[in-house]
């Protein structure tokens, strides 16, 4: 996906981008997201089935996860990030949180 790079080089705020709602993770459509990343490689179809795997594993983490969640400016962070330029992404939202520590790591993995 993108490169953490990315996330550092954006401002902390990014206007018109609305926090989740208190209780569960923020609603992205991942057919969307997942049709925009497949459509940069060679291999549509399989690369899309990946992405959508990987964002479905994501999402079933968050679901179970976010009662955990710290509420913090790391957390507000988290989900501004996730969303930067239209893409949206739980599995970039899940590392996000994780690496912040607003989330706490679970000893399963995304994917698995």
């Amino acid at each position: 996906m993108r490169t953490l790079l990315l996330l550092f080089a954006f401002p902390f705020t990014v206007p018109g981008v609305v926090a989740a709602p208190q209780g569960k993770p923020p609603t992205y459509h991942i057919q969307r997201n997942c049709n925009s990343e497949a459509s940069d490689t060679g291999d549509f179809r399989r690369s899309k089935a990946e992405c959508v795997q990987a964002e479905d594993a994501a999402k079933r983490q968050l679901d179970q996860r976010w009662s955990t969640l710290k509420p913090s400016d790391a957390t507000r962070q988290c989900l501004e990030e996730s969303s930067i330029g239209g893409d949206q992404s739980y599995a970039e939202l899940l590392t996000c949180l994780e690496m912040s520590d607003a989330l706490p790591r679970d000893q399963t993995t995304v994917g698995r």
